[in-house]
């Protein structure tokens, strides 16, 4: 494994059970049903960079942070941090892997305890994992991560509803750092912000990583966000990686149909008078996705073979994408 590898993600699938209750479906005679929400998910991190998952809803991106992180479990599949499994590990190793891996949620009033003060909510990780010695030194720990999140030491004596959506989120960035960590999840962290707060906030996690050397994976349905914060993107369609690519790479020659569509949905604000295609179509249901390649009801340069076979990886470009139309030059790849 190479000593820049730090999060590897193999053949990773999480399928959900959706089914009636037993004595319905023997009543119905109606077999079991499973959501297919990932499904043979591969990719790699390295250290200091910012891998970006992108996708529409229901594509599977908070699937895989949570899985990440230990939240939910694979159906199969494996996922090594520093060439360690959270799953298979035990003791001490277990808990400091636990430590090095923190997450940002997509709602910061959601996932901070409103019935606890600020300075408690930061210190939590600080005493579980026995970072510090005596309430004095915890409290100068939480003190600084205020300060440096943007915040004031004086706000860890306040609850989280006397302080607005940004600050919420500051506040929730400044508990994942209390733990030390090495690796972040960001979970949509800024969509539920202002524009203006959501730049804040972008700049501040990218001079937190600057500063503390942190890896990033950075979950997001925009691609201005992403094109602003991420080295490498992959790019998830009902749950597969159909496109993974540097990020330069994928805003300037796109090898998947999907990819161009969702470009095509960002905003020309530089008027460059490029020819769009609106975005047609749905996302199917992952209880029963198509057959073959799961985007060929969408797609313009879908053939039969594209109705009946699952398409495999090729590398295009330097690009890893999953298509039959781009592997066989059907479509044009150009700026």
């Amino acid at each position: 494994m190479s000593s820049d590898l730090l999060l590897e993600v193999k053949n990773l699938s999480c399928h959900f059970d959706v089914s009636k209750p037993w004595l319905n479906r023997l009543i119905e005679r109606e077999p079991q049903r499973f959501l297919t929400a990932v499904d043979n998910v591969s990719f790699n991190i390295n250290r200091g960079e910012t891998f970006a998952l992108v996708g529409e809803s229901g594509s599977g991106k908070s699937t895989i942070a949570k899985l990440i992180v230990d939240l939910i479990h694979p159906s199969s599949g494996q996922i090594l941090f520093d060439g360690l499994s959270l799953r298979e590990t035990q003791g001490e190793t277990f808990k400091t892997l636990r430590r090095r891996i923190q997450m940002i949620f997509q709602d910061p009033f959601a996932s901070l305890n409103p019935r606890w003060r600020v300075g408690d909510i930061i210190a939590e990780p600080i005493d579980a994992f026995g970072l510090a010695k005596g309430q004095g030194e915890v409290s100068k720990r939480v003190e600084t991560l205020l300060d440096k999140v943007g915040l004031s030491g004086r706000d860890q004596h306040k609850y989280p509803h006397e302080f607005s959506g940004g600050q919420r989120q500051r506040i929730a960035i400044a508990r994942a750092l209390s733990a030390q960590p090495d690796f972040l999840v960001c979970d949509e962290p800024t969509s539920a912000l202002d524009v203006s707060v959501q730049a804040q906030i972008l700049n501040l996690m990218q001079d937190l990583q600057d500063e503390f050397g942190l890896t990033y994976l950075f979950i997001s349905h925009d691609l201005s966000v992403v094109k602003h914060m991420a080295n490498r993107i992959g790019v998830l369609y009902l749950g597969s990686m159909v496109e993974n690519s540097e990020s330069d790479q994928l805003f300037k020659q796109p090898a998947h149909p999907y990819t161009r569509m969702l470009l095509d949905a960002i905003p020309d604000h530089e008027m460059s008078g490029r020819r769009r295609k609106q975005v047609t179509g749905e996302i199917p249901s992952p209880i029963d996705p198509p057959s073959g390649c799961t985007f060929h009801p969408r797609c313009e340069f879908a053939n039969t073979k594209c109705t009946q076979e699952r398409p495999k990886i090729h590398e295009i470009n330097g690009s890893f994408v999953s298509c039959w139309a781009s592997a066989e030059n059907r479509i044009s790849i150009s700026s």
